[in-house]
């Protein structure tokens, strides 16, 4: 009996939560400091503190209006330690964090949210109506701690009721409340990894507009438990860009940097699991260029990490670049692929990093086939006949107009995707996904009413999809009604290759800005 106790708590433990009824907090803690003042302590327990689990960005907006609202004393300086000391017990598992990862940034996420599978029945008609379904999901509570959530808004949003006329918001959000304690609880409190970020990493990521790059990062230890960083990025496009800053870890899982590139402010976000940073980073607005990159440890054996790109087109000699950690030198010998009518011209190292393929293919496509070099894999390659159509991404993107000094315009940076008709070619769930090409992008007016004259009042877009409003928040006399630079447009997109040409429309909203950014 003692030896099943023992390995049941072993169990719990390498869950990474720990055991029901362990104190989380210590009486000599930040926490016990600032929060027992209001939050009864209790059988070791800090009462609502207690009963929760979120992001470290919504933790700051908790704490935040606990100083605004109720009083707390929250000096210079505090807030970061607060909320590493917060996440460390009361933060999300890395699965948890990745369904919300589009909201770690203020970065004008294209996100459409649409309902999960699991949601209860009107979330979205009682909630996601004023507030992101994002901030909901970044959310792990007790049935006690939800069921309080109404009466928050009742109490900072008084005018709910009137707002949601249609609906009995109170019985209806209620239910939904009740649906969210099954569906999203609480738990247990979290137990932080012991992982460190330290070392040196390989960085292999794709920027809408710039194309894949790589680079190299280092990351060291810092002073009060931070770090760090600085690396250099390498983009397809030719160019190169450096960076340094800082990191803090909170919670084990959640990274957060806050760097230099090229002069520019940038903000990161990373889930630090399975030994690897999966996340984002985002120029500082008005520029809003964001790209999504894993981070993988330059150490251990050779591996491949990434073959772009990852088809090859009947008839085309095509530049595959394998990159990846400690790659041999090789020669076209060394190249296997599985199957397919595939001629391996040429074989270059560029670095330990990097390989170059020259691959001829002749055949007709809607088939795979298996690369290896050395015996070691290099990935799996879509064969194709040819691109049959491309589509634009996001199918409708959102800008702000510029709001003031506090309030700067926020861009969309389209991209054009490639795609290949699968073998039911009557079926567009079985088309395959080439991945971006380098269309060129325009503007032309979108008619929805009479003398629309949106076009002219929006400014252009750059040949590269990136799209940021010229104007601002403010009367233009010369436009009808004195409006402000917003409306609705087309995007276009021009692709040719070869002796074929590809086009897909998109929408482009521009729309004024938002001043209530806590809500998302």
């Amino acid at each position: 009996m003692r030896k099943k106790i023992i390995t049941l708590i072993t169990l719990i433990l390498s869950m990474g939560v720990l055991a029901p009824g362990a104190m989380a907090f210590s009486k000599d803690s930040l926490i016990w400091a600032k929060c027992t003042g209001c939050h009864e302590a209790k059988g070791g327990k800090i009462s609502r503190v207690e009963e929760l689990r979120t992001t470290p960005e919504e933790w700051v907006v908790i704490v935040d209006r606990m100083a605004r609202l109720h009083g707390m004393d929250l000096e210079s300086g505090e807030m970061n330690p607060l909320i590493k000391e917060l996440s460390a017990t009361q933060g999300l598992t890395s699965e948890e964090a990745e369904q919300v990862q589009y909201l770690d940034l203020y970065n004008n996420p294209q996100n459409v949210e649409t309902p999960r599978a699991g949601d209860p029945e009107k979330l979205f008609v009682t909630c996601v109506r004023c507030h992101s379904a994002g901030k909901i999901y970044s959310y792990r509570m007790t049935g006690a701690a939800w069921a309080k959530i109404r009466d928050l808004h009742l109490y900072m949003v008084p005018t709910v009721i009137g707002q949601m006329r249609e609906m009995k918001w109170i019985p209806e959000a209620d239910a939904v409340l009740a649906q969210l304690a099954k569906s999203q609880p609480y738990g247990s409190a979290l137990k932080v990894p012991k992982a460190s970020p330290v070392g040196s990493w390989l960085i292999l990521g794709y920027e809408p507009g710039k194309g894949n790059y790589r680079g190299q990062a280092r990351i060291k230890n810092a002073a009060d438990g931070d770090y760090e960083i600085v690396g250099s990025f390498e983009y397809a496009d030719g160019t190169a860009e450096s960076f340094f800053g800082d990191a803090s870890l909170y919670g084990g899982t959640a990274l957060r940097f806050n760097t230099s590139q090229n002069g520019a402010k940038v903000a990161g976000a990373f889930i630090f699991a399975d030994g690897t940073l999966r996340g984002q980073h985002s120029f500082a607005a008005p520029k809003f260029r964001t790209s999504t990159s894993t981070w993988y440890p330059l150490k251990g054996k050779s591996k491949v990490l990434r073959l772009s790109p990852n088809y090859l087109i009947s008839g085309e000699t095509t530049t595959l670049v394998l990159e990846g950690i400690k790659l041999p030198k090789v020669t076209v010998a060394d190249v296997h692929v599985s199957g397919g009518a595939l001629k391996v011209l040429s074989a270059k190292q560029r670095g330990s990093n990097a390989i170059e393929l020259q691959v001829l293919y002749r055949g007709k496509g809607a088939a795979q086939t298996r690369l290896s070099v050395k015996g070691m894999a290099a990935g799996t390659l879509n064969l194709v006949a040819q691109i049959d159509y491309i589509a634009i991404t996001p199918e409708l993107g959102r800008a702000r107009v510029d709001g003031g000094q506090n309030f700067p315009s926020e861009g969309v940076q389209f991209d054009a995707i490639a795609y290949s008709k699968g073998a039911n070619a009557n079926d567009p769930a079985d088309d395959v996904v080439l991945g971006p090409v380098a269309a060129e992008f325009s503007l032309s007016e979108l008619v929805t009413r009479p003398d629309d004259d949106d076009l002219h009042w929006m400014g252009r877009i750059a040949e590269n999809g990136n799209y940021l409003p010229s104007g601002d928040y403010g009367p233009l006399p010369a436009r009808e009604f004195q409006g402000e630079g917003t409306g609705l447009v087309k995007v276009k997109a021009e692709y040719k290759r070869g002796d074929r040409h590809y086009s897909a429309e998109a929408r482009l909203v521009a729309t004024v800005p938002d001043y209530i950014p806590r809500i998302k």
